[in-house]
């Protein structure tokens, strides 16, 4: 009798820690938030600028992946490398229209700093390979699930053994249900894949709402979100799981939502940036004109906080996050935000443009703002 009780108690605790477990994810809301605002200089570190050579005369750069000895960005003449420190080293296979070659503004990269090879792939079906010294590897054709065509991705991540695609819901499904990703492996074989589970998934117009989003908080796990769904989950190689909930409120979108007249309150969140110590969220209005406002969740306190909207992260020359993109990076064993500028811009700043500014280019060459964030904060 006894053992029957101690059974039926182990029993009741185990479903009582699991019941808890699934209802402690740290929920997130654009409304609850600290009265105390915080400066983005309160989690940066350090910033440090690369003005890349003028080898080449750039505009700006695309997609970059940094590692802790070189850069790769994406630009008009294909994937350029360059050193820590700016400096021209090669250029990564070529544009063109041969069986080696990619399309110009047709290609997404990914890079394997593991295994030192640099993954392009070329609308529709094309994934090329090749090693960082340049030289040509593999081309192979990418197999995609189901009735998907004209695959844009929004995203490509090497997560460890395969390649990860993103996509916005907005465009693609498979056999009519909204595809969230998409991994194959390095062969181009088709690996695993995630759809919803709604038939029909509500459209709005095109470029107004994106339904799922990601972000990579390294290199290996990443994180999506449905809008119209409660939950944010980690995607990593080897398995998907919840890792934070939207909180509920009028701020959140109905399938009944007409997009060509929203509510004054709707509100979507376009980004989420996971670090080792917080979250770093981008609310939007969905009315027209608008404003953007950014949150700080820190995980360890488990409060969120608002960000003071000027978002200057180097007072000598009064530079903003405010009206530059930015992406994130991890780098080594740090957490960075990652913009651009131009030389002229930081001309003030002592040492930050080692090249100078080409007389023939007053503006320069774009620098490469990289603002390491705090291990570790405390507000």
């Amino acid at each position: 009798m006894k053992q029957l009780l101690c059974f039926f108690f182990i029993l009741l605790l185990s479903c009582s820690t699991a019941t808890d477990k699934n209802n402690t994810l740290p929920i997130l809301s654009p409304t609850d938030y600290s009265s105390k605002n915080v400066e983005l200089s309160d989690i940066i570190d350090t910033v440090k600028y690369i003005q890349l050579d003028n080898s080449m005369v750039l505009a700006g750069l695309g997609d970059v992946f940094c590692t802790e000895r070189y850069i790769f960005g994406s630009s008009k003449y294909g994937i350029l490398m360059y050193d820590s420190l700016g400096r021209f080293l090669r250029q990564i296979g070529s544009i063109g229209e041969g069986s080696e070659e990619y399309h110009s503004y047709n290609y997404d990269m990914a890079v394997d700093e593991v295994n030192e090879v640099v993954y392009v792939f070329m609308r529709p079906d094309i994934l090329l390979s090749y090693s960082f010294a340049g030289d040509f590897l593999n081309r192979v054709h990418a197999q995609f699930p189901g009735d998907i065509k004209g695959f844009f991705p929004c995203s490509m991540r090497v997560q460890n053994d395969l390649i990860f695609f993103y996509a916005s819901q907005c465009h693609y499904t498979v056999n009519n249900k909204p595809l969230y990703w998409v991994a194959i492996r390095k062969d181009g074989s088709l690996a695993k894949y995630k759809t919803g589970s709604l038939d029909k998934q509500k459209k709005g117009d095109e470029g107004v709402l994106y339904v799922t989003y990601y972000t990579h908080s390294d290199d290996s796990t990443m994180l999506y979100w449905n809008l119209y769904n409660d939950t944010v989950f980690h995607v990593r190689p080897s398995r998907e799981e919840a890792a934070y909930l939207w909180k509920k409120g009028k701020y959140r979108f109905l399938e009944t939502d007409s997009f060509n007249d929203l509510p004054d309150d709707r509100m979507r969140c376009s980004r989420i940036i996971e670090t080792k110590a917080f979250l770093l969220l981008t609310w939007n209005y969905m009315v027209r004109g608008a404003r953007t406002f950014y949150l700080l969740y820190d995980k360890k306190a488990g409060i969120t906080y608002r960000l003071n909207d000027d978002m200057i992260y180097d007072k000598r020359a009064d530079m903003s996050l405010r009206f530059n993109g930015f992406d994130y990076l991890r780098i080594g064993e740090h957490d960075y935000l990652l913009a651009q500028t131009k030389s002229y811009k930081v001309a003030d700043i002592p040492n930050a443009i080692p090249w100078g500014i080409d007389s023939d280019d007053l503006e320069g060459n774009p620098v490469l703002v990289l603002i390491r964030l705090k291990d570790d904060i405390s507000l």
